[in-house]
């Protein structure tokens, strides 16, 4: 029960930093919506009140500001101790740390160290100085809540996306501002001569008829001021209609901004410069299917991005992605593409054989081939297991590029590439690649508690029929350990029985 409110406890945390941090979690966008407009809002509250003529407003709205203010402050402070949560896993820190050096003081600092490096970078600080006033003693010192518009540069996400849809059709904007402008100013001075000297009194300046022509382009029509004169009442009609065509044009143009926007992302047509110590898989087939449906089943799309690069059509794959899951289509064997994928910045790289009309195996190894050297130039420290058709093909791997893992394509290949990735294989994974006569079993290390490492173990099971083949240890599975490994009382054996 302990263990599963744990794994419940890490989905959230993994849920609320996706939230606070994805830029590619549609709840971020929203989130950083909403906190932006905390932001504006709360710090135009804090000039108000902090102003000498705060004392001269209403008590009502005084009151209504102050509690505005400090529901703002609370938000923030909570906000404030979820990105700290989120910053980093202490708990799984503290035991990393233990395995390896023993001393629970240094790996209580380890883990520590972390959060302090969190809290030591410039936006945390502004966030910190931002919500000290929620402190009593603190709050003559409510000065420092202006430092609150600062955190504007938490919550841009949204604004750079708005930004980026007026860039890109900036000319647009600009002719069409510009035509209203003039339709505006010239309604103004027409109707201003001929209403002037029609002895229309509401026209006696300029700037009346600048301001008449303004409220009928609105559609607003207050009435204080209207024309007498054909000429005037014909521009009194032809003036709004203008103005809602040319608003209506542009903001079919910005809608339209913003289903180009959706359909690069659900095209595959992004640029993901920003990725990093994520998980990039170069083509799609049964392999890559099996590796994404283990990532997406122990929610590791959820705690590494992943991005899967393939000339395939969305609609065309036999799974479907979760929201974490970035899909990009393109030809992975072309440098830039691998670029805009980050791949330079990724951990783990998975290479599969992608099928082409026309391109028998050598030539999809080829393509392997090309691709596997494009991503050791790019990033040689980056972690590679590749899939062949030709096991003829698979020693060019091994020896000249040195990936960590080749694997021939089979069955089962997407299940091995997955869990080579992490290190160990859970004995249900091994399950499939023995034949009918063969089978997975467990065994107490109790057992065989005259053998004490897994070298002497093997020679002591293989008079019973047995072969060791994993450690099960603390919840994980150690495969095939070194010959020197030592055993516990408490160790599960992995044994695989049968065969010939």
């Amino acid at each position: 029960m302990r263990r599963r409110s744990y794994s419940y406890l890490k989905l959230l945390k993994i849920y609320i930093h996706n939230i606070l941090e994805n830029e590619r979690f549609y709840m971020h966008t929203i989130y950083t919506t909403i906190g932006l407009f905390l932001v504006i809002t709360s710090s135009i509250t804090i000039f108000i009140l902090i102003t000498p003529e705060a004392e001269k407003m209403p008590p009502d709205l005084h009151k209504f500001l102050e509690h505005y203010e400090n529901f703002t402050i609370y938000f923030f402070t909570i906000e404030y101790l979820l990105r700290l949560w989120v910053a980093s896993d202490f708990i799984d820190d503290f035991k990393h740390y233990l395995e390896h050096k023993r001393n629970y003081l240094y790996a209580f600092l380890h883990a520590l160290s972390k959060k302090l490096k969190w809290m030591l970078r410039p936006t945390s600080i502004i966030d910190l100085l931002a919500i000290l006033p929620i402190l009593r003693p603190l709050r003559v010192f409510r000065f420092l809540l202006i430092l609150r518009l600062l955190k504007i540069i938490r919550y841009t996400h949204s604004l750079r996306v708005i930004l980026s849809i007026f860039k890109e059709n900036s000319y647009l904007y600009f002719v069409s501002f510009l035509i209203i402008f003039t339709l505006i100013f010239f309604s103004a001075i027409a109707v201003y001569i001929w209403e002037y000297n029609a002895g229309n009194t509401s026209f006696d300046s300029f700037l009346n008829s600048l301001y008449w022509a303004i409220i009928t382009a609105t559609t607003v029509g207050y009435g204080d001021i209207t024309p007498t004169t054909p000429v005037g009442k014909f521009f009194a009609a032809i003036l709004p209609m203008s103005i809602i065509l040319l608003i209506s044009s542009l903001s079919a143009t910005f809608s339209a901004s913003f289903i180009d926007k959706l359909l690069e992302l659900k095209e595959g047509n992004v640029i993901l410069r920003n990725l990093q110590n994520h998980i990039v898989i170069c083509g799609y087939n049964e392999t890559s299917e099996e590796v994404l449906r283990h990532i997406q089943e122990n929610n590791i799309d959820k705690e590494r991005p992943v991005v899967l690069i393939t000339n395939y059509e969305k609609k065309d794959l036999g799974i479907d992605l979760s929201e974490f899951i970035i899909y990009k289509r393109g030809d992975f064997t072309i440098e830039k593409v691998l670029i805009e994928a980050s791949v330079d910045k990724a951990k783990d790289v998975f290479i599969v054989g992608e099928a082409f009309e026309n391109l028998n195996d050598r030539n999809i190894d080829a393509r392997t081939t090309l691709t596997a050297m494009l991503v050791k130039t790019l990033n040689p420290n980056a972690n590679l297991y590749v899939e062949v058709l030709l096991n003829e093909d698979a020693e060019i791997f091994r020896n000249r590029i040195k990936a960590n893992a080749v694997f021939v394509r089979g069955e089962v290949i997407g299940r091995m590439m997955f869990y080579s990735s992490l290190g160990y294989l859970q004995a249900e994974s091994i399950q499939p690649f023995l034949n009918e006569r063969m089978k997975v079993i467990r065994l107490d290390a109790s057992q065989f508690f005259n053998a004490t490492t897994f070298g002497e173990l093997i020679k002591k099971a293989r008079k019973e029929g047995l072969l060791p083949i994993g450690v099960e240890r603390s919840g994980r599975t150690i495969f095939n350990p070194p010959d020197h490994f030592k055993l516990k009382k408490d160790d599960v054996i992995i044994f695989i029985e049968g065969g010939e």
